[in-house]
């Protein structure tokens, strides 16, 4: 079995890292941008996504995170996990850039391939970038075969079909376990068979996964086993594509017009944020596009699972962290405009309520609960006290935040209101 190309960043730290990231084409008066302040950060294991209409310099993103473009301004570091340090692609000279293409799986929308090479050479020349092994022939039939070239594995480019070339680059790419994979529209010329078994080899290489496609057999089970079983997880897939088999098992989707990132969501903690806010009786009513627009505004683009450090949370004010036994709200406060509510990301608070006969705790609350809402909601005074219990890391509501989506939903509302009466010619509430 091919090892790892290289080990993983420190817990938290993306494995790359881009900050703004300026690119032009042409010069003088032709001069024209065609990525403008890029910031953007990749965690280990994730699949990204790189959404947008044509023109909006997905593809010029994805060439330069691989050092195929020359950087022009801004910093892109990727983690070396032999130096276990970051490497700078700013300044490079060709002979470095090679060196980080090496450990780096490239899938491109033109397949690329040698076409005086077999499917099996041109996944071998591949394999010969790395450490000979004495599983090396079987590691490229294993996977030829998983990607259902197992009748093909002697022919030459000019005898497969274009589907069939782009499952052989994909072999090629992925043979040697790479810890990052940067693709072009990696499924467009595949059927829905091939396709699936892409975007599952990618799941199961990024991490430990128990789900397969239903419709594996025990014998392409036992292949995918075979190929990502022993191998480290962390593999970083980048992926430009309109596919949504692709696009629905996203980790995180980037949105991207006229060169500029339009949106960066995870899709794991905008789905923790809104579940929490739906768990919330002041939140409960609210239209799902509501709650969505407030998880969006106090996301930090990581997964809810990754602890958050000191210099994560320097980073941002959309969450705060408490040591053990602070008071984060206390019982009879006054709320007002900077006010805030909060929803746990780590760690858990206790409750506690002075109702004439002493402080007594009421309960308990973790993960995706919130609290402090409901003085804000009544614009009354905190009616109990909430201690940390351990270390604490809450995303942070403000008052307005709070009352302008409220607003909105209820213009939102008032909106369906009118378009019902004015389609059907009589008040809704008669309906």
């Amino acid at each position: 079995m091919a090892q790892a190309s290289s080990l993983l960043p420190p817990p938290g730290q993306p494995v790359v890292r881009l900050v703004k990231v300026h690119h032009c084409f042409g010069s003088g008066d032709t001069r024209t941008p065609v990525l403008v302040d890029i910031d953007l950060e990749v965690m280990p294991g994730e699949i990204v996504i790189l959404s947008g209409p044509s023109g909006c310099g997905k593809t010029t993103l994805l060439t330069l995170l691989g050092g195929l473009r020359a950087l022009q301004e801004g910093e892109i570091e990727v983690w070396d996990g032999h130096k276990s340090a970051y490497r700078s692609l700013r300044g490079l000279g060709e002979a470095e850039l090679v060196e980080v293409r090496k450990s780096i799986g490239f899938i491109f929308q033109r397949h690329n391939l040698l076409d005086s090479l077999t499917a099996t050479q041109n996944v071998r020349m591949a394999r010969n970038l790395r450490e000979e092994s004495p599983d090396s022939e079987a590691d490229i039939r294993d996977i030829l075969t998983f990607l259902g070239l197992e009748e093909k594995l002697d022919l030459k480019p000019a005898g497969l079909s274009g589907g069939q070339r782009q499952r052989v680059a994909v072999a090629r790419a992925l043979i040697n376990r790479p810890r990052l994979v940067l693709a072009d529209e990696p499924t467009a010329a595949l059927d829905e068979v091939s396709g699936e078994s892409v975007v599952s080899l990618l799941q199961h290489l990024a991490r430990d996964r128990d789900d397969v496609p239903e419709r594996f057999d025990a014998v392409k089970r036992a292949h995918l086993a075979k190929l990502t079983g022993a191998t480290p997880k962390g593999c970083t897939s980048v992926i430009v594509t309109h596919d949504r088999r692709i696009m629905n098992e996203a980790d995180r989707i980037v949105e991207m017009g006229q060169g500029r990132i339009r949106s960066n969501v995870v899709v794991a903690e905008r789905l923790f944020i809104y579940e929490g806010l739906r768990r919330c009786p002041a939140f409960a009513a609210l239209l799902p596009e509501t709650l969505y627009d407030l998880a969006d505004k106090v996301s930090i683009k990581l997964h809810p699972s990754i602890s958050l450090g000191p210099e994560r949370l320097k980073q941002t004010t959309k969450v705060e962290s408490f040591a053990p036994g602070t008071i984060i709200l206390r019982q009879g406060e006054p709320v007002d405009v900077k006010s805030r509510f909060y929803l746990i990301r780590e760690g858990q608070v206790e409750i506690r309520q002075d109702r004439g006969e002493g402080e007594k705790t009421l309960g308990m609350l973790g993960p995706r609960d919130c609290f402090g809402d409901r003085a804000l909601v009544k614009r009354e005074p905190r009616n109990a006290t909430v201690v940390a219990a351990g270390r604490v890391v809450a995303y942070a509501f403000s008052f307005g935040e709070l009352w302008e989506s409220l607003e909105k939903s209820l213009a939102d509302v008032g909106n369906f209101i009118h378009r019902f009466e004015a389609v059907y010619g009589m008040p809704a509430r008669q309906a």
